[in-house]
């Protein structure tokens, strides 16, 4: 039998928070956006791996990292105190053709709905237009009525059902124009 080392330094609930008695309710101007650094990925696969659909499907810290670590030059950090807050993976082709590909978005749950995830989509919504696209493209989860409406309520039209080659399961494949 081989044993695995673990390093006991990394937990996935061990990522540190901002301190919330000194932020404002909206924190959408305190949300600063960089490429992640090594430690940002750890934060991020954190993040990843404690939100929804893939802490449900069972995805550990280490699948989140080697995932993300794939996406590494598409994603873009959120932060505020310097400390990761969220973040988005935006990629210049996707399932549109000709429109950028949003495969991301995660926000910490306790600073949702105090304009993270609007900071963070404006932020996509420029990268793309950096990349010279016109459309934003992104799928999610029909069962998921915050995300949609969340998208629904930022421009996002419902544009096909699809099934999800990984879970087998139904998305709404959604774009708006830029």
């Amino acid at each position: 039998m081989t044993m695995k080392r673990v390093d006991p330094g990394v937990e996935v609930g061990a990522m540190p928070v901002p301190d919330m008695a000194n932020l404002p309710n909206d924190l959408a101007p305190a949300v600063k956006f960089s490429s992640p650094t090594d430690e940002d990925m750890a934060s991020v696969a954190a993040l990843r791996a404690n939100s929804d659909p893939w802490k449900s499907r069972g995805e550990t810290l280490e699948d989140s990292l080697k995932s993300l670590t794939a996406l590494r030059p598409f994603v873009h950090v959120a932060k505020v105190q310097n400390q990761v807050v969220g973040y988005v993976t935006i990629e210049r082709d996707g399932p549109v053709p000709g429109a950028a590909y949003m495969r991301n978005i995660v926000v910490k749950p306790e600073l949702r709905r105090r304009g993270v995830g609007m900071a963070v989509l404006n932020h996509a919504l420029q990268t793309a237009r950096d990349m010279y696209r016109k459309t934003i493209a992104l799928r999610v989860d029909p069962a998921n009525a915050p995300a949609v409406s969340f998208y629904r309520n930022a421009g996002f039209t419902t544009v096909a059902t699809v099934v999800s080659k990984k879970s087998g399961k139904l998305r709404l494949l959604m774009s708006r124009e830029l």
